[in-house]
């Protein structure tokens, strides 16, 4: 009996250290497995984030885009609609205004005979006893100031008529003198050899429809070159040449009448920015 009893205890002992170990386990399989649930929730949490932020960036990212193509778009549309560029309107302006000329703006518009163009406004290089600003009209083959004559008497009226002219490959080269006289070279050659020279200066006269130079001192010089180019000589034909170079706004032309070259019909050279 008193054997029995020990067995009984003996298995009675072993039933609850069996029973205490598995309570152990199952705690610690417990935790293990919440914190496996964790981690995996933070990992997702994680991802979703990152999934996100890249969602955004691209989106920001497509916007930006866009909109620079917008722009560019918008940048081609005016250059083909208008010829050229605003770099090229821009570049052709300072040709003919001066390198140290300040763009005050650039803006679409038209130029005096109704074509689209870029419309630029600069500060002249000097503003001494002349305008503060002058507008070019700057277009597909074509770039001149505003020519209307002014009259406000603060310029000189060849101020709008400045600038190179052409009549085939034979050249006009205009500028200011002061407040009231123009300078003018014309060269004329009949061939590659051969080039003749005119050099001039006389006042200015405006009215509303041109602007007149009158001159009595013109110098004639003929100029010869080698077949490399080289000057051969310089002759001068005479230095009390007269006539009168007229200035047309409203075909943006030249008209050279001169007594000496027999020119009365008016010799046309056409504005250009060559």
């Amino acid at each position: 009996m008193k054997r029995r009893n020990i067995i009984t205890l003996l298995m009675l002992a072993a039933a609850l250290t069996s029973c205490g170990k598995s309570g152990k386990v199952t705690a610690t399989e417990s935790k293990t497995s919440v914190t496996t649930t964790v981690a995996e929730a933070v990992t997702t949490t994680a991802e979703s984030q990152s999934t996100t932020a890249t969602t955004t960036e691209t989106t920001s990212k497509g916007s930006a885009d866009n909109s620079n193509e917008q722009e560019s778009t918008a940048a081609n549309n005016n250059s083909e609609s208008i010829g050229i560029d605003r770099e090229t309107a821009v570049s052709n302006v300072k040709e003919l205004a001066g390198s140290g000329a300040k763009i005050v703006s650039v803006t679409e518009g038209t130029s005096l005979e109704g074509f689209k163009c870029w419309v630029v406004v600069v500060e002249p290089v000097t503003t001494e006893n002349g305008p503060d600003t002058v507008t070019y009209y700057s277009g597909y083959q074509f770039c001149y100031p505003d020519n209307r004559v002014q009259t406000d008497g603060q310029q000189n009226p060849m101020m709008n008529f400045i600038g190179n002219y052409s009549n085939g490959s034979n050249k006009m080269f205009v500028s200011c003198t002061g407040m009231d006289q123009a300078s003018i070279v014309v060269t004329w050659s009949d061939n590659v050899a051969d080039t003749s020279v005119w050099t001039m200066s006389g006042n200015v006269t405006a009215t509303d429809e041109a602007v007149t130079v009158t001159y009595n001192n013109c110098t004639k010089e003929s100029v010869s070159y080698a077949g490399d180019g080289s000057n051969i000589s310089n002759t001068i034909n005479y230095t009390d040449g007269s006539g009168t170079i007229v200035f047309k706004s409203a075909d943006n032309k030249a008209y050279w009448y001169d007594s000496q070259e027999y020119a009365s019909g008016g010799v046309p050279f056409t504005y250009c920015n060559e």
